[in-house]
């Protein structure tokens, strides 16, 4: 049991953190909007209770939370700056999300409109899925861990309980790891656990985003149970008339007794609750997912800062940062706005310096790919493979995987890990759209979210502005911006003759910039 955090707490200073207003607390401690005075940001600060800090459950809970955030490369997944212990007392530093719990939601406005419920749910399945890739499971998908910003992008935070399908199963220091109301028959059982309870969980909350309440309810924990255990899965059209009867289906199957009766993974899921909504109502296929925002984790970087007060770092786990999607790009041409054709554009080009020279690391060389030589267009249930041709020759394709779902509006998402160079991004994602439209809107979503917008390095022209290849100055080839998020640098790019999209994350911008300019 814990006890509740004095309300001196709020304004006290914990090592470097200034602690600003409580922001929530439950059985994992308390979560707080905090000042980091060394690295001058607002951060959420979650703080383990002290009767805990020191038992070594607790402590194992706490690095498997920041280990397994900081390895997946999500934007879905609320990134994770630091981690370790001040003052006695176990801490998480993460990204500060503008947002609100789903539970509030649902609570304060009720049920979703199945388009926007199906949206929110598939944002969800594409973390876990990621997380799953990776060997590990959350264990305690609810409402309470997926935070929406204004925009409906969703997060899904709380990995404290979520753990690597090959370890030991953590001791549960006399209660039940997760929430009885979304945990799967197999929960109760003692048998083995995998990533299909997860799944069990998202099929519960879709239901409850669909209606209002959870599938199974009681007095007691022994009755929720007891349902999980023996009831049929409830059908969302019963409890709500009027919803697509080919959601009932779907939750049906998400919500099997069996493990080996549901679907393979939450994306399948979502996709097939994503299907029944756009066969019932195609005008309202579950395009509501936010705007292109942050997307994935860099890979951790060591802890640089000195604590005021006693302060041991386990691991300065990775920051989980922004979308990432892939172009052809080479180098800038002129502020949206200021040209509508490649005619108008032809008096606005801003050259680079020594274009006309013999190309460098900054130019297009003749042995990368151009415009002109892009893949051939591919029929559409081929995109994953149309997109998969299109990806930079700076990163090896071993490292980049297909995500799903993809990104919001595209048909086809890959996400890349490092790239071949070491001064290349640590993340990139590479996103092909159907028409010129989403793919704008998709751009403009990802520069939103930046945290600043600079000149990329040598332009001398403020982001976001056009780009085009050094021997065809007046045929301007995408869309650029330059800028940082999260304390990354990001550059983010289109191709559209490829209606591609691609945002990458480092280290510096400058080396990022060059890469781009190199091999994007």
């Amino acid at each position: 049991m814990t006890e509740p955090v004095p309300r001196s707490r709020v304004g006290s200073q914990i090592g470097p953190y200034r602690l600003r207003r409580l922001l929530g607390k439950g059985g994992m401690g308390e979560v707080y909007e905090a000042e980091d005075t060394v690295r001058h940001r607002v951060v959420a600060l979650k703080l383990l209770p002290e009767a805990v800090s020191h038992d070594p459950v607790f402590r194992a809970r706490l690095q498997r939370e920041a280990q397994a955030a900081g390895r997946l490369q999500e934007p879905h997944v609320v990134p994770i700056h630091d981690y370790g212990e001040i003052d006695g007392l176990l801490f998480v530093d993460m990204r500060l999300i503008d947002g609100t719990d789903l539970r509030t939601i649902l609570r304060e406005r009720g049920p979703m409109d199945p388009a926007r419920a199906t949206a929110v749910v598939r944002q969800v399945a594409s973390a876990l899925d990621a997380a799953h890739r990776a060997g590990i499971l959350h264990r305690d998908v609810k409402p309470e861990n997926i935070l929406l910003n204004q925009d409906d992008f969703a997060y899904l935070v709380d990995f404290g309980i979520a753990n690597a399908a090959t370890d030991e199963a953590l001791t549960q220091l006399g209660t039940a790891v997760g929430t009885y109301a979304y945990m799967a028959p197999e929960r109760f059982g003692g048998g083995e656990v995998d990533h299909r309870a997860d799944v069990y969980a998202l099929t519960c909350v879709l239901y409850e985003c669909l209606t209002g309440v959870a599938p199974f309810r009681g007095d007691s924990v022994s009755v929720v149970i007891a349902a999980h255990l023996n009831d049929p899965a409830p059908r969302p059209s019963v409890q709500r008339p009027g919803l697509p009867a080919g959601l009932d289906e779907v939750v049906a199957r998400g919500l099997a007794k069996r493990p080996q009766d549901r679907y393979g993974s939450a994306g399948e899921m979502a996709r097939a609750a994503a299907d029944a909504v756009a066969a019932a109502w195609p005008s309202q296929a579950a395009t509501v997912a936010a705007p292109l925002p942050p997307l994935s984790p860099l890979p951790p970087t060591p802890p640089g800062r000195e604590a005021k007060g006693p302060m041991v770092a386990f691991l300065a786990a990775g920051a989980v940062i922004v979308l990432t999607l892939a172009g052809l790009g080479l180098w800038l041409l002129v502020r949206p706005g200021d040209a509508t054709d490649a005619t108008d554009a032809t008096d606005s080009v801003a050259e680079r310096p020594g274009a006309d020279a013999a190309p460098t690391s900054g130019s297009r060389e003749s042995h990368r790919r151009t415009r002109t030589e892009s893949a051939p267009a591919l029929p559409s249930d081929s995109a994953e493979e149309q997109l998969m041709s299109l990806l930079s020759e700076g990163h090896d394709s071993s490292n980049c995987q297909p995500v799903q779902p993809p990104a919001a509006g595209a048909v086809a998402t890959v996400d890349c890990t490092q790239a071949l160079t070491p001064t290349g991004p640590a993340f990139a994602r590479y996103s092909i759209f159907d028409n010129r439209e989403t793919l704008d809107a998709a751009f403009a979503g990802a520069v939103q979210v930046n945290s600043s917008l600079m000149q990329c390095p040598g332009s001398g022209i403020d982001s976001p502005t056009t780009w085009h290849y050094v021997d065809t100055p007046d045929q301007p080839v995408g869309q650029i911006a330059c800028g940082t998020y999260n304390d990354n640098a990001d550059v983010v790019w289109t191709n559209d003759e490829n209606l591609l999209l691609v945002d990458a994350q480092g280290s510096d911008l400058e080396d990022l910039h060059n890469w781009w300019l190199q091999y994007g």
